[in-house]
């Protein structure tokens, strides 16, 4: 494989649809997980 089909393959659009939704995916992941933190953080301080 030569490195300008590589390249070729890189810039087509299915990649940035697939980097978009892949970034989207760890952005909504990480902020699921910020909001789980936030709520275990507030029960664990109404109960003490």
């Amino acid at each position: 494989m030569e490195l300008s089909s590589l390249f070729g393959a890189l810039g087509a659009a299915w990649f940035d649809d697939v980097l978009l939704w892949t970034v989207l995916a760890v952005a909504g992941i990480v902020g699921l997980v910020a909001v789980v933190n936030a709520l275990d953080a507030f029960f664990d301080a109404e109960v003490s």
